[in-house]
């Protein structure tokens, strides 16, 4: 009997013609989105997980309670490690890491390069295959360092580079003594290309000055399996808090290793890890499962609309004996193979598109991973899911059929629950259809007005230098020296990075515990003018003097706001902050522009003529010509006061941009997921209206040689749609309209959502839905009537 019902499930396959295609090609796009999501958080999921120990080492965060109160940082000061080690027992072992840029020399060649400073127990913790070399000699020799694989070969070519020396910024000497294997690209030490130890590390003072305030070393600890958190939390601060002489600024806080990578994208600082955001994979995911329901509910709609063909089957196997339980096996098993040839196309789809998928997202997944054992079941459960979903319907509907109506086909006619399940599953997928379009229309639009945001500040033209040393002659030459040139119009310094200041808190008095979170840099009495920033009060910064005991500052509106005083009224006002500058005296205030993401509200900004630990970077406003010829005669300035140093620009316009690219990607995203829902949506549609006019053949034929035109036949079918889609319109525009709202409000800047967004998703979705309803009808008016009439 079985062998018996399964020739059936063949033959019916056999006999479905386009509709098994479009079942097919629906649910393989559908599943093949999936697949590549789901292969995406694969990847995301396994980060770190690679490491032996992986469960039991832990980040010690730092979690601020007085600058920037309330944020976390991924790093913490470097006497965390060793007082907890000793203090602690659970604590097995730290790991300090710092990473620092230098400039080495690599056969007379200068090469920027990063290195990382790591403890011994590095190897411990995070177990490395080597080459060439131990563990044991990179970490116990004095001026040793180890390259990754891909590095020596980049450096030194494919010769064994063991015993080669280099220096860092001409100052102190290096040898190679070992080679390690490349990290793996799922591993937050992927970008670690160059490991030394840190006792040794250059200059001496990141790790003689042993203190509680620098918060900047990042902080590893192994501690025992199935370890209390909470408990070693609270030991750390006990610890912490006793130990510091002075008043903490930071409660360290532990993380699991395997939590770091993604969720750990707000978090400041960091030296190794790469962060990716739970939040984009819940909405990939989201919009994966949005996609393969509409899918879904294609193949539920062809199934139910093919019941009436199917009935007298049903109806025959119920009379002589089938149970129902075994018609439900038949035609599971039939929806099983459907899905399974469904899978196996979606991996063909999957495996083709991954590129396109890599370069959107800008990831480096590899298809490989697919066919990893737990992959595979992954895929069989989604599989398995997919099936008792798209089947659920059809299969208890068929199945639950009384026989002697099976038979007669009375329960078929057009107002049966059959029919209704139908409209309502199509109206679902014009709602999804038209939600997704709005929603790919709003945030373009979003990008497009952060692109085109007047800023409050000109970005165009705008050329940052770092110069290597801290020397304040050798700056202040190479200063001068651009503004003799006559292609630069304006040259200023600043101790950030195009406006990336250092974070500080603001106060309004002494009880004030946390404050207003304060932006500050060091700037030269011409930035403003360079920036052409709105001064609204007071005057620019003077140039400080050695005799002079108080700092000028100039705020922006919002930090002048949060004091609860005018532009006017705060000019000469001395303020509270935690500068660190004794007296700070405000001498102008500027309108507030946005230097964050628009996605970001502006935040107090403090621009000062103060103390900055930080290398001052130079900034030229250059008139517009031949860049690079410009930059070609910058270059040469530079390397007449840094001969053995790298020239390397930074432009403030590219910078900009490049905050901007993930909203990029994800509209574009958000694009092309929009257009394969309606894709897979149309072609319910062209199934369903294929299967009227195939059901609906002798009418047609008959309706034209009553004289019938071309676009009666039309309107016939049309007609079926135009209430579904006008019920779909009542049901989207409102969800469309939430959706998008609840998406804005991530944005600190954002664009209203005109009446006519809505209108243009509306639009899209029902000229495309309608076109595709005229293209079948055309086809079905087309055909000669005689022959429609003597079709059986």
């Amino acid at each position: 009997m079985n062998l018996f019902f399964f020739k059936i499930i063949l033959r019916s396959l056999s006999k479905r013609g386009v509709f098994q295609i479009i079942n097919i090609l629906g649910l393989s796009i559908g599943l093949a989105v999936v697949l590549l999501i789901s292969l995406l958080i694969f990847n995301e999921k396994s980060f770190d997980r690679s490491f032996k120990e992986s469960k039991n080492i832990y980040r010690i965060n730092s979690y601020l309670t007085s600058r920037l109160a309330g944020e976390t940082s991924a790093t913490t000061a470097n006497k965390v490690g060793p007082a907890m080690t000793s203090a602690i027992p659970e604590m097995f072992a730290t790991v300090r890491l710092f990473s620092k840029n230098y400039v080495a020399r690599i056969k007379e060649e200068p090469v920027r390069i990063n290195i990382m400073w790591a403890d011994e127990d590095f190897f411990r913790l995070f177990e490395t295959p080597f080459l060439y070399g131990t563990p044991e000699a990179v970490m116990s020799r004095p001026n040793a360092i180890a390259l990754s694989e891909e590095t020596a070969n980049h450096l030194f070519g494919a010769t064994n580079p063991m015993g080669e020396t280099f220096s860092l910024d001409n100052n102190h000497l290096v040898e190679v003594v070992a080679v390690f294997k490349d990290y793996p690209i799922n591993t937050s030490f992927a970008g670690c290309k160059m490991i030394a130890p840190f006792m040794h590390s250059y200059p001496a003072s990141l790790h003689e000055q042993l203190n509680w305030s620098d918060i900047n070393y990042e902080t590893f600890c192994l501690l025992p399996a199935k370890a209390d958190m909470a408990s070693i939390n609270a030991k750390m601060w006990k610890v912490s808090s006793e130990d510091a002489a002075e008043t903490l600024s930071f409660r360290p806080m532990l993380q699991r290793l395997e939590d770091i990578h993604l969720y750990s994208a707000k978090y400041l600082n960091g030296h190794t890890s790469s962060r990716s955001d739970i939040g984009k994979l819940r909405l990939l995911s989201l919009m994966a499962i949005v996609i393969l329901i509409v899918a879904c509910v294609n193949y539920m709609n062809l199934s139910t609309a093919r019941a009436q063909k199917r009935s007298k089957e049903i109806g025959i196997s119920k009379t002589i004996g089938a149970k129902r339980h075994e018609l439900i096996t038949r035609l599971l098993s039939e929806t099983g193979i459907y899905t399974f040839v469904s899978l196996i196309v979606a991996f063909v789809l999957a495996f083709m598109a991954l590129p396109i998928f890599n370069n959107l997202l800008v990831e480096q997944l590899n298809f490989e991973l697919a066919f990893k054992p737990l992959f595979l079941g992954i895929a069989l459960l989604i599989w398995l899911a997919t099936t008792l979903f798209s089947a659920s319907y059809p299969v208890m509907y068929l199945s639950g059929l009384p026989p002697l109506k099976a038979i007669r086909q009375s329960v078929f006619s057009g107002k049966s629950s059959n029919a209704t399940v139908r409209k309502i599953l199509s109206v679902g997928q014009f709602v999804v259809s038209i939600v997704l379009i709005a929603l790919a229309l709003i945030i373009h639009l979003q990008t497009k007005f952060m692109y085109n945001k007047d800023l409050g500040f000109n970005p165009h033209n705008i050329i940052g230098i770092r110069p290597p040393s801290s020397q304040e002659s050798v700056i202040s030459a190479l200063a001068n020296d651009y503004r003799m040139e006559s292609s630069v119009e304006k040259v200023a310094r600043e101790s950030g990075f195009f406006l990336q200041g250092n974070g500080y808190s603001l106060f309004r008095d002494v009880d004030d515990k946390t404050g207003k979170r304060l932006v500050t840099m060091r700037v030269d009495p011409d930035f403003i003018d360079l920036m052409q920033v709105k001064l609204i009060a007071g005057r620019h910064l003077n140039e400080k003097q050695p005799c002079d005991s108080i700092t000028q500052i100039i705020l922006n509106r919002v930090a002048v706001d949060y004091l609860q005083m005018t532009p006017e009224e705060i000019i000469g006002t001395r303020v509270m902050t935690n500068i660190g500058e004794k007296i700070t005296e405000v001498c102008g205030v500027v309108e507030n522009f946005n230097f964050d993401p628009l996605n970001a509200p502006i935040f107090g900004l403090c621009w000062h003529n103060g103390h900055s630990s930080t290398n001052s970077m130079i900034v030229l406003r250059v008139k517009n010509g031949n860049l690079t010829e410009q930059l070609t005669t910058y270059k040469q300035i530079f390397k007449k006061h840094f001969p053995n140093d790298i020239f390397e620009p930074s432009f403030l316009e590219s910078e900009i941009g490049k905050t901007y690219e993930g909203i990029k990607r994800i509209n574009l995203v958000f694009l092309i997921f929009s257009v394969l829902a309606i894709l897979v949506a149309c072609m319910g549609v062209f199934g369903l209206t294929a299967f009227m006019a195939e059901q609906r053949t002798k009418e047609i034929g008959i309706r034209k040689i009553m004289g019938a035109s071309l676009m009666d036949i039309i309107f016939l079918f049309i007609n079926n749609y135009t209430k579904l889609l006008l019920i779909s319109l009542v049901i989207a525009i409102p969800v469309a309209w939430w959706v998008g709202y609840q998406t804005l409000q991530s944005f600190a800047y954002r664009i209203s959502i005109a009446w006519w967004i809505l209108s243009v998703a509306a639009l899209i979705t029902i000229v495309l839905t309608l076109l595709t309803v005229c293209i079948q009808a055309v086809k079905s008016a087309m055909a000669n009537p005689v022959e429609s009439i003597k079709t059986e």
